[in-house]
């Protein structure tokens, strides 16, 4: 059996990688791309896997912020970040099929692992995770053509967001709009490179219902968990991240 172009093999994969991912990102607004993503491109291209979670990776934001829509009015004070990511999700689209992984990865390993160091050290570079006005434009870019060209910017947006100590429902809320805005881009884009066949459109549509039944199931998990357990388990992603981008490089 055959989804178009794609494989019933990797359609399971595809299926269980999104369960898992969808889970820890309801519980703490990311997780599904980081683990999804990796994960589907061993077993294929990465621009297959990308262009694969794009619809799955927007339904589960949508959920998100749907179901903490109650925090919208913190997006005033990022509207900069946000525009400038739907600029770069646009710019990072394009470039999906050009740009080589290893260097993309290399600088996003290079920006979470600056961001742990000033996180261990004090908040010393603060300025950069919490910065506002042209600061966050930088930033938002960033994080927005990562996500068009590799399909993942948690290493960049958990970060920026993480540094102003939100609560957890706030927090996935506010990286869930971030993720939004982004894979918005995403996808007009990606429809009109044409990187949609019908075997992915397919796959991607069937997977948004796995992707909201586990996704929902974490949000219910998130609401037992302490803010001081919250964070731990954050910095843990945040190093899993690193570890996992530097074994790609090398």
């Amino acid at each position: 059996m055959e989804f178009g172009s794609i494989s019933l093999t990797l359609a399971v994969i595809v299926l269980a990688a999104i369960a898992i991912g969808s889970l820890i990102k309801g519980m703490t607004g990311l997780g599904l791309p980081l683990i999804a993503v990796p994960a589907i491109a061993s077993f294929t291209s990465v621009e297959e896997a990308v262009v694969l979670m794009i619809i799955p990776v927007l339904g589960s934001n949508l959920w998100l912020v749907a179901s903490h829509r109650r925090f919208g009015s913190l997006l005033k004070a990022h509207w900069p970040f946000l525009v400038a990511g739907f600029i770069g999700g646009i710019v990072g689209t394009i470039l999906l099929v050009a740009i080589d992984d290893r260097w993309l990865k290399l600088i996003l390993a290079g920006w979470l692992a600056l961001y742990l160091l000033q996180y261990a050290l004090g908040d010393v570079l603060s300025f950069v995770f919490r910065g506002k006005g042209v600061t966050s434009v930088f930033v938002g870019l960033a994080a927005g053509t990562a996500q068009g060209a590799s399909g993942v910017s948690a290493h960049i947006v958990a970060p920026y967001f993480h540094g102003r100590e939100a609560e957890p429902p706030a927090y996935a809320f506010l990286i869930a709009a971030a993720f939004l805005t982004f894979g918005s881009a995403q996808l007009t884009t990606a429809f009109g490179n044409q990187l949609f066949d019908a075997g992915r459109l397919t796959l991607g549509l069937l997977a948004l219902l796995p992707t909201l039944v586990f996704t929902q199931i974490g949000i219910r998990m998130a609401g037992r968990v302490s803010k001081d357990v919250f964070q731990k388990l954050i910095l843990a992603l945040f190093v899993l991240m690193e570890i996992k981008l530097l074994a790609d490089v090398w």
